[in-house]
């Protein structure tokens, strides 16, 4: 069965966009999100991942686009979202970093379909849908 994730794009004032490092598997840098649960809509899904993640509260707004990778059965939709909060956070099992990046200074290391994602953010996309072709995983650090 596929599996639904949800990321958000999240600019500050300065255009940058939050990204957030994985403390898990090939420790990569991608924006805050995750799988959606039974019962959730992407909103609700967004909404919950950015808090769990970085303590932002978040609310949901356009569909930049819908990524699938049909080799590991995996669909991926990018939404924006506007910072309406804040909660307390610090690192943890999930997320070891969180910060704001420019689109020529994102963080390595970043998989090629969450760059494609951002980029498409970046340029204010929506309605994008895109079929990523299969990429080498990441080196473990």
């Amino acid at each position: 069965m596929t599996t639904i994730g949800v990321f958000a794009n999240i600019f500050d004032a300065e255009g940058r966009i939050l990204c957030v490092k994985r403390a898990y598997g090939p420790k990569n840098w991608t924006t805050p999100g995750g799988r959606m649960e039974a019962g959730e809509s992407p909103e609700e899904a967004v909404v919950r991942e950015v808090e769990e993640e970085t303590g932002y509260i978040v609310r949901a707004g356009q569909l930049i686009g819908s990524y699938s990778k049909p080799w590991c059965d995996n669909l991926v939709l990018s939404i924006n979202a506007e910072i309406t909060g804040r909660k307390p956070w610090q690192p943890d099992d999930e997320i070891a970093e969180i910060g704001f990046y420019p689109p020529e200074a994102l963080p390595e290391p970043m998989h090629p379909g969450t760059r494609l994602r951002l980029m498409d953010a970046f340029a204010g996309q929506a309605g994008q849908m895109r079929t990523l072709p299969e990429a080498p995983p990441l080196p473990q650090t």
